[in-house]
């Protein structure tokens, strides 16, 4: 394996092993432990209905009196709980020391305790710290008429959170089951060691200090929920006989404090900081998953590791397989959470989920850092090999050679593209300049860039779009034809490295010139050829057709025209009706100098090179009002250019736009109403200027714009038909248009006509 591939594979070896070390230390400690708590809430089941708890609280302590009571009351208690035939009773209250005041209610109680058979107590264990363990049990006398003794303790996690318990503790060979577990053996079931549920730690010390403690059995608690989740009954109601011996016959009695204060309470995964658990309620949870056998444990170390790594895993193999990264990485995350669920409730493994998820979120953006460099080592290679390259590139700017490395590809890489898009845009713009069909194919004879002179020679739908990817050698065999009629012959011999030029004939009498010229890719390999169509025959009638009406119309026609004119004004007669007719004259040589400017003006829109520069269509709109005001104050109409506050550039020619826009001005002054009023606005639509003309005229028919786009056209019957013009005003600012790249549009309005120009934006 390559140095670069082994630096590609780092990562991805780095997080799997991060990955398998979280999940071997248990995840991420205390908020790993919270999502847990999270999980464990979405599935919360019901109560066994054969626990009860006989509850110590404030009800009990008002009709009581103050803690501690007598134990000759809990002698009574004992009494009447016998008499329900409960199937176990467990007392959570500390009888470690005998009672001096009253030393009968210890004689009592312990009656009391001997007379129910099935009475378990509790244990607890102090000290800690540089202080020996050692088991607080009750009094002999108590504990020698008890069923059986268990140890309450609790395990705390780091947050203080109470989800474990040890079943078993002692100092071996002397062993105390859990309190939870005496009980469930005092109902007369039985529970062998080997069925015990649980992690086996016996060789695991409490603590180093003093005598040795151990724990074993080590069990995740399924909480049933929140506290006050068991059946409760007042201590004082039992002692009053107020609770029927149905309600307590059969189960298994838990005798304990639930009052605020009184006994000891923990924060359990299901229960806030506002609503401790009471102690006796957490061992009627660890009694109820024994009565259920419902066993719960976390994950072993290696089985959380292979838990957490397997996820990143699997992304890391399906994303080298699917395009579709990102919601491979959310089904991934939402499945990982779905199967961490799924082993907690049903296989009762706690795995640790955000271990895994926020490996797993991780690979996403290490993915996207991997294909970036992927794609910046690719850039920094194709660069470098153009740099090579005389006259691909400019030399480094000092810009480009400072900073980091990350700043220098940026940097070389963006000046390598702007030089490729300025080069792209120079051989598209040349190409589609050009006024002959002009084709780019490949090796294999395949269209790859065409003009639109080449769509329209081809007559495909589309224009020029519509030839890519086309045949080029079938589609010149359709259209050209040998001199004397025949299919062409000589296009496979054309079809070679070197080119060549093949004269051919089209349907119309049309002389055509086919240049086949050769083109090479890296190393002078054969990439294809730049076929170029030219209709001599259309040149040489242009040409000569265009040189005879300029010059008619220029000298032919004004010459003439202005000599009368000129007559006209220094000839003024004195004679009304004289007057008059004169001025019919004038009025009609001045059409025809009219009819003759506007020839000329189209003919040059059509065929002279348009002097493009950057813009802005806002003082071109401006101006254009400008010249039509003294035409609109003559007809009594209002005149108004609505453009943007920001400059609208575009690229163009502004004194043939200039007059497109005023020749829309003069129609609609010309046919609108008098008194009417002329807008002319300009706005930003869809990547293009649009340039409106709008007045209060009857407009053209839908069925009549597209013949008045034609040369010499006008609106047959209009109100305004004397108005004057040729029908040469349209086509020239069609014209205009498309010599820009645009188009012309035609629309009614409620209120009247609206003509526009759409350009391209710079």
């Amino acid at each position: 394996m390559s140095a670069r591939a082994w630096r590609d594979w780092l990562p991805w070896g780095a997080l799997l092993l991060v990955a398998a070390v979280l999940g071997a230390f248990n995840g991420l400690g205390r908020v790993e432990s919270a999502a847990l708590d999270g999980l464990a809430a979405l599935h919360q089941r019901a109560p066994d209905p054969r626990i009860v708890i006989v509850a110590i609280d404030d009800q009990s302590l008002q009709w009581l009196g103050r803690w501690p009571w007598r134990r000759d009351v809990h002698a009574e208690l004992l009494e009447r709980l016998r008499a329900a035939r409960p199937a176990a009773i467990g007392i959570d209250l500390i009888l470690a020391d005998p009672d001096e005041q009253y030393p009968q209610d210890d004689l009592r109680l312990a009656a009391a305790i001997r007379r129910a058979g099935n009475v378990v107590l509790p244990l607890y264990v102090e000290g800690g710290e540089h202080q020996p363990l050692r088991p607080v049990l009750p009094l002999p006398l108590f504990a020698d008429s008890a069923w059986a003794v268990g140890h309450i303790d609790a395990e705390l996690d780091p947050d203080g959170v109470v989800r474990s318990v040890f079943l078993r503790e002692g100092q071996p060979p002397h062993w105390w089951d859990h309190f939870a577990l005496a009980l469930y053996k005092a109902t007369g079931r039985e529970l062998p060691d080997t069925r015990l549920p649980g992690l086996r730690r016996p060789d695991t010390p409490c603590c180093a200090g003093g005598a040795r403690w151990a724990r074993d059995y080590w069990t995740q608690l399924a909480f049933v929920g929140e506290a006050d989740s068991y059946p409760r009954i007042s201590y004082a109601d039992v002692l009053r006989g107020r609770v029927p011996a149905s309600a307590l016959a059969g189960r298994i009695v838990l005798v304990g404090a639930t009052a605020p204060g009184l006994g000891d309470s923990y924060s359990t995964p299901l229960a806030s900081q506002n609503a401790l658990m009471p102690g006796v309620e957490v061992i009627a949870n660890v009694l109820d998953g024994l009565l259920d056998g419902i066993e719960l444990r976390n994950a072993l170390p290696w089985e959380n590791a292979l838990f957490t790594v397997m996820p990143s895993l699997l992304a890391l193999w399906l994303l080298r397989r699917s395009r579709r990264v990102a919601p491979l990485v959310v089904l991934l995350l939402a499945g990982t959470l779905t199967v961490a669920w799924g082993a907690l409730h049903w296989g009762g493994i706690r795995f640790a989920p955000l271990a895994a998820l926020g490996c797993l979120a991780l690979v996403y953006p290490l993915w996207s850092w991997q294909r970036l460099r992927a794609a910046m080592r690719y850039l920094a290679d194709e660069v470098d090999r153009l740099e090579r390259q005389p006259g691909m590139l400019p030399a480094p700017t000092p810009a480009t050679a400072g900073g980091d490395g990350l700043q220098r590809h940026i940097a070389a890489s963006s000046q390598a593209l702007e030089a490729l898009r300025h080069l792209h845009r120079l051989v598209h713009d040349t190409i589609d300049g050009l006024a002959d069909p002009v084709c780019v194919v490949d090796e294999h004879g395949v269209i790859l860039l065409a003009n639109a002179a080449a769509g329209a020679f081809f007559g495909r739908d589309g224009g020029a779009d519509g030839l890519v990817a086309q045949r080029a050698w079938p589609l010149l065999a359709e259209q050209l034809a040998a001199p004397d009629g025949a299919l062409l012959p000589g296009l496979p011999e054309i079809e070679h490295d070197h080119g060549g030029e093949l004269r051919a004939g089209r349907a119309g009498g049309c002389d055509i010139l086919l240049k086949c010229v050769p083109r090479h890719g890296a190393g002078q390999r054969p990439a294809g050829w730049i076929l170029v169509l030219i209709d001599l025959t259309t040149v040489q009638q242009a040409q000569r057709q265009r040189d005879e009406a300029l010059d008619f119309l220029s000298h032919d026609m004004r010459s003439p025209q202005a000599s009368i004119l000129t007559l006209i004004d220094l000839h003024q007669p004195q004679d009304e009706h004289e007057r008059a007719l004169l001025q019919r004259i004038a009025t009609q040589a001045r059409r025809t100098l009219n009819l003759a400017d506007d020839f000329i003006r189209l003919a040059r829109a059509r065929s002279e090179q348009l002097h493009r520069e950057t813009i802005d269509l806002n003082d071109i709109a401006i101006e254009a009002v400008d010249q039509l005001w003294d035409h609109a104050q003559a007809r009594g109409c209002v005149i108004e250019a609505d453009v943007p506050d920001t400059p609208s550039l575009c690229l163009g020619d502004p004194l043939v736009l200039a007059r497109a826009v005023a020749n829309l001005l003069d129609n609609a002054l010309k046919y609108g109403p008098d008194q009417g009023e002329v807008r002319c606005a300009l706005s930003a639509v869809e990547g293009a200027w649009r340039i409106a003309v709008r007045d209060q005229g009857a407009g053209i028919a839908p069925q009549a714009r597209d013949a008045m786009l034609q040369r010499f056209q006008r609106s047959a019957g209009h109100p305004r038909d004397d108005a004057g013009g040729f029908g040469l005003g349209l086509a020239f600012v069609q014209t205009v248009a498309q010599r820009h790249g645009g188009r012309l549009a035609m629309s009614g309005t409620p209120h009247g006509f609206e003509v526009a120009i759409l350009l391209p934006m710079r």
